[in-house]
Order: structure tokens, then sequence, then C-alpha cells
């Protein structure tokens, strides 16, 4: 009793008038639990009793009337639920959920402020043996927390420091009586193979073992709890946000170190869970990461649901996958008239002072530019194909995938850029960069002519 107060006072897991609910399952742990609050109700707490019948045993009926009248002789709030639903898979984490969501319903219907589990140190090693088993991962592996917030207050261990061993010894003392669950001592599952036949081994290499689990646990809580710090700084400085994308400063990313830098893209995959819903993998942040320390200056690693991560220079994105609607198939360019080219794009080529632009496309990004052409005959607008060229000078030309990486225009741009050819196929434009010299000029001979390319980003 000793032992809990003054962890309870260390910590502030509760203050004098703290309304207290306390798990009770009629086990041992829980049961020396409820016999301590008892005594500790001299220090101002008021203490009530939750408990669930699953009626998975025999005795369950005998459980909950065996404790129904233990509150009613102690004078105590007396909290049961009947799960009455059946359970066909994944049992365990379906009846905790069960449990979790009744004690914090009467948290909220009756105004308590901390619900308090019998948790003790076997379970603690337990359960991140069992978290190092199934995930690898060093804060999944952090094992049960002292002292957490839950529904309207929070849930506290305050048998954490104990052993089961210390536990029994106490109601085997006090005499008090409690329920031993048959369940326990079949290996079917995991945590009882773990607790029957890898704790002992453990304990008999060394006694300290399950101190030694909870030191590493609260480590593990404090580097988490560091790493937590420095991830949210690192948004702010590295992490633009929108709705349906999220952008990274790779120039930022750089001077990091590889540590900071393995932690920065498990963030990200914690924010894409956050923001999109979107799951991504740890093999896929691996792949991100190794693709980073290349010298490609330009990628794309798909992932799910249309989502991609696509490298453009110094800038990572998390984004959906594009959808441009263009139409393939190269299109005629008509002087007075316009042209849709997608759903985002329209082009048209009239003559000065003589535009005509639609209403719908009034208020889009605008490329205009004034052209000079020998005709206006057989004009045509596609997409790039390979080995097309474009003449920037009397004296230069250049492939026009030469000329983008040269500009360093980001791919996803590139892909939706368009080409404006003369009859003759010569490359009069790339839309919506760069004219050809062939279309500039101020000969007097030449007809000028305004080319309008409108688009939505």
């Amino acid at each position: 009793m000793e032992k809990v107060r003054k962890l309870a006072l260390e910590q502030a897991l509760w203050q004098p008038n703290t309304r207290i609910l306390i798990a009770v399952s009629t086990g041992v742990d829980s049961m020396v639990l409820l016999d301590l609050m008892e005594q500790l109700k001299k220090t101002g707490v008021e203490i009530g009793v939750a408990h669930i019948n699953h009626h998975f045993r025999e005795q369950s009926q005998e459980e909950e009337a065996f404790l129904a009248d233990y509150c009613r002789e102690h004078q105590l709030p007396f909290y049961c639920e009947q799960l009455t639903v059946t359970l066909i898979s994944n049992v365990e984490a379906q009846a905790r959920d069960f449990r979790y969501a009744f004690f914090e319903k009467i948290m909220k219907e009756q105004q308590y402020d901390v619900l308090l589990t019998a948790h003790h140190s076997d379970d603690q090693t337990e359960t991140m043996l069992m978290k190092m088993i199934r995930t690898g991962e060093l804060f999944a592996s952090q094992g049960i927390l002292l002292n957490q917030s839950f529904g309207p207050g929070r849930l506290v261990r305050p048998l954490l420091y104990q052993s089961k061993s210390e536990l029994l010894d106490y109601a085997h003392q006090h005499q008090l009586r409690y329920f031993e669950d048959e369940t326990n001592a079949t290996l079917e599952y995991q945590r009882n193979r773990l607790r029957h036949q890898v704790l002992p081994l453990f304990k008999e290499e060394n006694p300290q073992v399950l101190a030694h689990f909870q030191q590493l646990s609260e480590q593990i809580q404090l580097v988490e709890s560091w790493v937590n710090q420095a991830q949210a700084q690192w948004e702010k400085e590295a992490m633009l946000i929108t709705s349906q994308r999220l952008t990274i400063d790779l120039a930022w990313y750089k001077k990091r170190s590889e540590v900071e830098q393995t932690f920065f893209l498990a963030d990200v995959g914690k924010k894409a869970q956050q923001l999109f819903d979107l799951p991504i993998s740890k093999k896929q942040l691996k792949q991100v990461e190794k693709l980073l320390k290349t010298t490609n200056s330009q990628w794309t690693l798909d992932l799910v649901a249309d989502w991609q991560v696509v490298r453009r220079y110094e800038k990572l994105l998390l984004q959906k996958r594009e959808q441009t609607g263009a139409i393939a198939k190269a299109q005629t360019l008509i002087l007075g008239e316009g042209v849709f080219l997608s759903e985002k794009e329209w082009l048209g080529l009239f003559l000065p002072g003589e535009e005509k632009i639609l209403e719908k496309v009034k208020d889009w990004s605008e490329f205009r530019q004034e052209v000079v052409l020998e005709s206006v005959k057989g004009l045509t607008v596609c997409k790039r194909q390979a080995g097309d060229r474009i003449s920037l000078t009397p004296y230069l030309t250049k492939k026009i995938s030469r000329y983008f990486i040269d500009q360093k225009i980001p791919m996803n741009q590139r892909e939706s850029s368009w080409v404006l050819k003369d009859e003759n196929k010569k490359v009069l434009a790339i839309l919506p960069f760069v004219l050809s010299y062939l279309s500039i000029g101020k000969e007097t001979d030449k007809i000028h002519y305004v080319l309008l390319f409108k688009y939505q980003k």
C-alpha cells in the first residue's frame, strides 16, 4: 500500500477528492488493487467499481454476483455490463475494446476522473515481448504506460512496478478472495506461452528482469517523446501540407543526418495516414529513402489508390497521380477558333484584337504570345514525339527532352506540355514554355498572330 501511495504522490497520479473508477475482473490482480484503494480512501479519493461479465466461463455469473455483494457490503458504487454478442475472430482484442468502451461510458456518465487497471510488471514484460515478436518496431514495443489520457480523464496502472508474485503474497497475507481464470493456464494463447514457458527462464537468468523491462519501457518512451518533438519541428521547417498534397523541401532534407532522415520519413508515413488515410508500408519508406540517395533528380514511386511519391528536383511530393484527361491524337488548329486539348487546357490562334475567349476559360492561367507565321495551313497541336527538336536560335537546335532537362522542368509538367507544329512538322512552340525562333520576329512580310493557351493549374 505504501508503494502505491508513494508512486501516486510522486507521479501525481491522482489528487485528494479525485473520483476513481477501478476495473475489477475478480482475478487476484484487480482484487489486490481494489483492496489497496479502499485503504487509500482515507486520503480523500472516491472510488467505484466497474466489471464486465464476458460469459466466457461457467463461473462468470458467480464472479459477477460475488463482486456485486462485495461492493454492496463495502458501500461502493458498482457498474456492470454483460457481453452478450458472439465474438468470432480476434476475440481478445474485441473483448478488450468492449471493456474500455464501457469504462469510458461510465467515466463520462458518472463523472469519474481516473480509470485504474491492475496491470503489473509481469504483464509489462509479456506485452513488450509480444510486441517485439509481432512488429519488431521500437516505439510499438514500449509496452504499457503508467499514466495516459483516456476518455474524459486518464488511465493509470498503479501496480505497474509490482510483480505478480508480490500481488499473490499480498492477497494471501490479507486473505483476499479472488477467482482464477482457468484459461490463463492454456498454451493456446501467445501471452500464456510467454508467461509459462519464457518468462520463468528470464527470471531464472536474472531476478531483476522485470525491473529491467520496465526500465527499457521508460527509456523507449523518453526517446519517442524526443523524436516526436523533433518531428513536430521538422514539419514546420520542411513540410508544406495542402488538402491533396504533401510537399517536402529536399534541400532541407539533405542537411539532416541519416538517422534524422529515417525518422523524418517515418513521420511522413504517419502524416500520410493522418491526413489522407493513406497507408505507406515500411518497405515503401525504405524505397523512398534509397531513391533519395541516388543522383536521379526526378522519379516517381507508385503507392496505392493512385497515390505517388514524386521527386521533382529539390521537391518531394506525396500526391495523387495527375489525371490530365489529355486527348492523345493530334488536333488541327484553325485561325479564329479555339480547341480544348483536355478538360483543363484550351488553345486558340487569332489575329491581334480579334481574340474570342470562351467564358469558361477566361479566369484560367494564360500563356499569350505574338507569333509570326508564313502560313496557318496545316497547324497541329500534339504531344511531343521521340526525337522532336526545337530551334531556339538560327544556330541552336535542341531535342525537346534536352530543353526540359536544361530548364529543370519537372516531369509532370513535361508530360502535360503540348507541341505546336507547322505543315512540315517543324516545332513552332512548346506550350506553355517557349516559342521556336521560327515563330518569333519582326519581318514585315509575315502576318502576326496571337497564340493563346489557357489552362487550369
